[in-house]
């Protein structure tokens, strides 16, 4: 499995396996905290092998600098089917998230799993300014 995207953005769909992301950051500045961010989307394309055919479970976690969880976690199953034409199979993931909470500024984390194993992980750092 390889991970062709993996990205926090102001907007993201997939629509019939096309993956639409508009505005991608890392970075949110605040006047003062605790701080609502209004609204925002994880976007996600996976690519995998005709070997990895059948099931797997995905999970995307958003962590604080300690490591607690932020919300709950996104969890699902994808199913992979063999590829007829001996190519490669890619899905898309795309979360999107309203109202997120942040206690105070700091790093934080999007965690990517796959089958239970960490992935991937995304920083979203959060700055107050004057």
């Amino acid at each position: 499995m390889e991970i062709e995207i993996f990205t926090l953005s102001d907007f993201a769909q997939d629509n019939q396996s096309k993956l639409t992301i508009v505005g991608t950051f890392d970075s949110i500045q605040a006047k003062q905290f605790p701080c609502v961010h209004p609204s925002c989307s994880i976007a996600t394309r996976l690519r995998f092998s005709a070997k990895e055919s059948g099931n797997h479970e995905f999970k995307l976690r958003l962590i604080d600098a300690n490591g607690k969880e932020m919300i709950q976690p996104i969890e699902g199953n994808i199913h992979i089917s063999p590829p007829n034409n001996g190519q490669l199979t890619s899905i898309n993931i795309v979360a999107n998230f309203a109202q997120l909470k942040f206690d105070k500024p700091g790093r934080y984390s999007f965690e990517l799993f796959i089958d239970g194993e960490w992935k991937s992980g995304l920083p979203l750092f959060l700055h107050k300014t004057a």
